[in-house]
């Protein structure tokens, strides 16, 4: 071999070497890096304290073949010392003994104490509360906006899970959240087998209207609740907020000792129920809106629409609300209280009260008061978005409406008005003042006014109006309406009170008493300030009683006047009756244009076309019975007179007549300028029995036994004319004096007779003469002896 080729392969065999050299190099720095990775990405040694660990951790306590509850963990560490068991990761999913909950209490990390079979997450833990038929409609993911709106979500910490009972629970700080609102409280309690969560202590609940209700009420306002704690059966759907609860929107606040609410299948509010702790202690309900109004009552419940408005609420036991404000103040107590509302405004429509039911309202000192069994309230909308007022309201039974016009200077009541009903309904204006208040199926007023006799009124229907004050301004009585005052009394067929001009008018068969005294008419008015009356259209008084004291005495039995119009005044005793008024009492009767009667002064006067017609004294008349005894009539005779005006004084038995008179009798007649008539009682004649109750020339009628004509004084009786300036004439005697002037007597066969004095005996046809000659005596007729 040459030296060339051989140095050549040394060479080939060195390059050779040396490539060997870099290869097994590399290999091994590759592997070194290899096994340096593998190093980084190996798990750490266990550690001697660690037993063992898992992928997966879960327990389950099932009942029979149902599953209450489930935890689950991503990973699971086994210590070698005690029963601790570190858990990541980990999920307590809830069925319930029922199987109707899908709830999950989910943290990152938890201790495990198997020996105690407890739980416990010292960090952050979330529950989400969800009914397995949500969950299945709508899943189950908290981030699912339509999932959230199904569920309830709680966040706590330090949360222990007890194996055995089911229980979780914490007394850290709790925060929640549910569809309508949120909220928070420090501690919880979850029974996961009777699905039962309990906030412990200083819970505080914000519930929010739905947007569509905000935007319908124009109020987006949240409500906000606290309470000492809450309980939430979800089985049961039902929240009770425990003592105290204090429930705030707005200006509106609930006080209570306990608030249940129950929700509906979509897990909406439905029902809300108020209670107080105990006995004596009640629910308030207060709002400073336009003033303040409160109510109490013993227990308070609200329905809810599934849209979120209020449907109605119901106060049961003992209620009393009140309201102040606008310059004064209501008041209501009942029973029971029921209140409708306007569907999606959550505005009072109706209220219903009943059971013992008070309504009192005192505005600017004014005081009304209603009692009755069973009272209904109206609203109605005022013009402005959201703001309803009182229309309309009307009991349901009987009831009694008082109202008081306040004194001034702090005295009592100057005017008490109280009306009750078979049923009231009133009506309301402008800023809920009354209007109008109507009674029915049967009705009565009683009115009470200082330093006279109590007014009472009736009738089957009626009608009061009110003016802006408040002051009732009239009545309307309709159907058998009947009235009474001290003594007096009314009745018609309608009547109307006014209260400004204090007066009452009946219409309709009108009738009016006082004491003895009845009047009729078709209408009749009468002020009970003044005690003047008015009674119009065939007018009829009847004086029931007739004695010495009476203006019309004339006879025992009762007195008549009738006319057009009747006038007076009760508390004076005067009485003016006008067009074609007429009296009668027994036979004796008085006709005129008008008659006025005055009671005080036991006075009569009539005027105007005066004709009247009076009994003749017993056993005698005004012009002699030339018939036979046998041929007589047995009434009594009578004096029929016709004047321009008649006064009788019935103290006296007295009677004046004035004006162009004319008196006759059967068989004579008078004519003079004046005539004043004397009355007497009628006397039986010597061995006659008196006459028969009832029957003519009873015993006591009053008849003329005297009568002085005065001025132009003529007398008729027969074929006789006798003048004179005065004639009396005494009945008992059965004669005629003329006197004064020139008497004379005028006989168709005799001629005439004068003389200073003229006496005239009817019963013997004898006159005596005095004259300057002295007396003599005619006779027409024998006098047998």
């Amino acid at each position: 071999m040459k030296t060339s080729e051989a140095a050549r392969y040394a060479r080939w065999a060195a390059a050779a070497a040396i490539l060997l050299t870099v290869i097994v190099a590399g290999v091994y720095l590759r592997r070194n890096l290899q096994a340096r990775e593998v190093r980084k990405t190996a798990p750490p040694p266990v550690p001697p304290t660690v037993q063992q660990r898992s992928a997966e951790f879960s327990f389950s306590k099932v009942e029979k073949d149902r599953t209450i509850f489930t935890v689950r963990a991503s990973r699971a560490t086994a210590f070698k010392q005690g029963s601790k068991n570190l858990l990541e990761d980990v999920w307590i999913t809830i069925y319930g003994r029922s199987g109707l909950r899908l709830d999950n209490i989910h943290t990152q990390s938890c201790d495990y104490l198997s020996d105690r079979g407890q739980v416990i997450c010292a960090g952050k833990v979330t529950i989400d509360l969800q009914s397995a038929a949500d969950a299945k409609r709508y899943g189950n993911n908290p981030a699912d906006p339509m999932a959230a709106a199904h569920m309830e979500h709680v966040e706590t910490s330090n949360l222990a899970f007890d194996r055995d009972s089911g229980i979780a629970s914490t007394d850290r700080a709790v925060d929640f959240r549910f569809p309508d609102g949120e909220g928070h409280a420090m501690g919880t309690r979850y029974d996961s087998q009777e699905n039962v969560l309990r906030l412990l202590h200083d819970v505080e609940v914000k519930v929010r209207p739905r947007r569509q209700m905000a935007q319908n009420l124009n109020n987006s306002e949240p409500m906000v609740l606290t309470c000492g704690s809450l309980e939430y059966q979800h089985n049961a759907r039902l929240i009770r907020l425990l003592a105290p609860v204090h429930a705030r929107q707005g200006q509106r606040e609930l006080r209570a000792s306990e608030l249940a609410i129950e929700l509906n299948a979509d897990y909406h509010v439905q029902r809300v129920v108020a209670r107080p702790e105990g006995p004596g202690q009640q629910v308030e309900l207060r709002s400073t809106e336009k003033g303040l109004t409160l109510l109490n009552a013993d227990e308070f419940t609200v329905f809810v629409h599934p849209d979120g408005w209020v449907e109605r609420a119901q106060a049961n036991g003992s209620v009393r609300a009140s309201s102040s404000g606008d310059g004064g103040e209501d008041r209501l107590t009942a029973a029971k209280l029921e209140v409708q509302f306007v569907p999606k405004e959550n505005q009072p429509e109706q209220a219903t009260a009943s059971g013992d039911v008070t309504a009192i309202s005192n505005r600017r000192g004014r005081l009304q008061r209603l009692e009755t069994q069973a009272l209904r309230l109206n609203f109605a909308p005022t013009g402005l978005k959201g703001r309803l007022e009182l229309n309309h309201a009307e009991t349901l039974a009987a009831g009694t409406l008082e109202w008081q016009v306040p004194g001034a200077g702090g005295q009592p009541a100057r005017e008490i008005t109280k009306i009750t009903g078979q049923q009231l309904s009133a009506e309301f204006g402008e800023k809920g003042r009354l209007r109008s208040l109507a009674a029915k199926n049967g009705m009565s007023v009683e009115r009470r006014l200082p330093d006279r006799p109590v007014e009472y009124s009736n009738a089957r229907k009626a009608t009061v109006r009110f003016d802006a004050d408040g002051e009732w301004t009239e009545v309307d009585q309709d159907g058998s309406v009947r009235f009474r005052q001290g003594v007096n009394a009314a009745q018609g067929d309608q009547a109307r009170i006014d209260r400004a001009a204090d007066t009452m008018t009946l219409t309709g068969a009108a009738e009016m008493t006082e004491g003895t005294i009845r009047v009729t008419g078709q209408s009749a008015t009468f002020n009970s300030r003044t005690a003047d009356f008015r009674v119009d259209g065939a007018v009829r008084t009847t004086y029931l009683k007739s004695d010495a004291g009476s203006v019309a005495n004339f006879a025992p039995q009762p007195a008549f006047i009738i006319a057009d119009h009747l006038q007076g005044n009760s508390s004076g005793g005067r009485a003016f009756y006008s067009g074609r008024a007429r009296l009668w009492q027994g036979d004796s009767v008085i006709e005129s244009d008008s008659i006025e009667v005055l009671r005080d002064a036991r006075r009569l006067t009539a005027k105007g076309n005066v004709s009247a017609a009076f009994i003749q004294a017993p056993g005698a008349s005004a012009v002699p019975q030339i018939a036979s005894a046998s041929t007589r009539t047995s009434r009594p005779d009578l004096w029929r007179v016709r004047a321009g005006s008649l006064t009788y004084w019935s103290g006296e038995a007295r009677a004046l007549l004035d004006g162009n008179i004319t008196a006759e009798s059967s068989q004579a007649g008078i004519v003079a300028k004046s005539i004043e008539l004397f009355f007497a009682p009628a006397v039986a004649p010597a061995g006659k029995a008196p006459s028969p109750a009832g029957q003519p020339g009873l015993d006591g009628a009053l008849q003329l036994s005297r009568a002085v004509a005065i001025g132009g004084v003529v007398v008729k009786q027969g074929d006789r004319r006798g003048t004179a300036e005065r004639a009396v004439y005494t009945a008992v005697e059965q004669k005629f004096v003329l006197s004064g002037g020139n008497p004379t007597i005028y006989d168709g066969s005799r001629g005439s007779t004068t003389g200073r004095e003229l006496t005239f005996f009817f019963a013997n046809d004898t006159i005596i003469v005095d004259s300057e000659e002295g007396s003599r005596t005619l006779t027409k007729h024998r006098v047998e002896k």
